[in-house]
């Protein structure tokens, strides 16, 4: 009898140093749980539906102002980007219709002084139209270098 306790014990001595030396180890794994809102709903108190802290209302409050600076800024450069293209399509208008007038005054011909007026017109508007478009191209460089979506020149949120 004593043989076979000595015996038992030995198996397990071994067994031990085996996994020691191997680097084995014999640990039970937790099982993850997780939990529905069913069981969430199961252990709720009357306490976990408390008002939020001072600290998440501040932090609440930041997010709104952020947001609303932000709406500010759209619109900001919506205004400022659709003031620009309206400028340049208004003189984009006038040019067209003084090309006509000059088209329409070369087949008549009548008189040098109004032809000449009228060239003198065109002129000025293409030199309008020339600033009116690079004032818009330095709007868009001043957005880019704020980082501004280029959507927000467009008028496009989202």
């Amino acid at each position: 009898m004593r043989s076979k306790f000595l015996l038992c014990i030995m198996t397990v001595l071994a067994i031990s140093v085996c996994s020691v030396v191997t680097g084995e180890e014999n640990t039970i794994q937790k099982e993850e749980q997780s939990f529905t809102n069913k069981d969430l709903e199961k252990y709720r108190e009357p306490s976990d539906n408390r008002m939020l802290a001072p600290r998440d209302r501040i932090e609440a409050k930041k997010g709104k102002a952020e947001k609303i600076k932000e709406q500010q800024e759209k619109e900001y450069w919506c205004k400022k980007a659709t003031q620009y293209r309206n400028k340049t399509e208004k003189i984009k208008e006038e040019l067209t219709e003084t090309e006509k007038a000059l088209s329409a005054e070369g087949v008549i011909s009548s008189s040098y002084s109004k032809k000449k007026e009228i060239e003198k017109k065109r002129g000025k508007l293409q030199k309008q139209l020339k600033y009116a478009e690079q004032d818009l191209s330095n709007l868009e460089a001043e957005a880019h270098r704020s980082s501004v979506p280029p959507g927000w020149l467009r008028c496009q949120f989202e």
